[in-house]
């Protein structure tokens, strides 16, 4: 298992993720790649991935304060979503019209403490993210497979709390209107 607190690998990871490197971490449903959230990262996932640049990537983090300064274009709504549902299975999403990489499509704080544990240590605690997986494939179920397909990246293998929940649900933000675009985890409530 990794040793996500060990000062040295803190230092390692940092390192890699600050030159633009691509990370593959478990969380909550499946396991996702993570880069930081600027051009080089943004840019490599969407290589590493084969992903077409008009399927915009979504940020994660450990709790709403680090993920806010992503969230400038965000309505009201948004934020009382986040309020009531995170940490939790929701991704909160707003329209995206450009094809812009930097545009991120969600944002959303899973609630599965090993990712909160890797956002800790992150710099700046937020990753753009992705499934584990090439553009198109199922996603990758194991570290193993994820070495075997990825194998210039950084495997942070400390699930030890269980994987393969539901999918998050999304929901779109348009202003203050809130619609469900996929079921999931979680269920809004018509007052929302």
């Amino acid at each position: 298992m990794t040793d996500i607190h060990n000062p040295e690998f803190i230092r390692r990871l940092n390192a890699h993720l600050n030159a633009g490197g691509v990370i593959a971490f478990p969380t909550d449903t499946v396991w996702g790649l993570g880069a930081l959230p600027t051009p080089a990262g943004a840019d490599a996932l969407y290589a590493i991935k084969h992903r077409p640049r008009e399927k915009h990537l979504i940020i994660m983090s450990d709790c709403i304060d680090h993920i806010r300064p992503h969230m400038a274009r965000y309505p009201a709504a948004a934020f009382d979503l986040a309020r009531k549902y995170w940490p939790g299975g929701l991704t909160i999403a707003i329209p995206v019209a450009d094809n812009d990489t930097m545009v991120f499509g969600g944002v959303r704080v899973p609630n599965y403490k090993p990712f909160m544990d890797l956002c800790r240590v992150i710099d700046g605690h937020c990753l753009a993210t992705t499934s584990a997986n090439i553009s198109g494939m199922p996603p990758l179920t194991s570290a193993d497979a994820i070495k075997k397909t990825f194998p210039e990246i950084i495997v942070i293998d400390n699930a030890y709390d269980p994987m393969g929940g539901m999918p998050s649900t999304v929901a779109l933000c348009d202003g203050n209107t809130v619609r469900v675009i996929r079921p999931g985890a979680v269920t809004i409530q018509s007052d929302d």
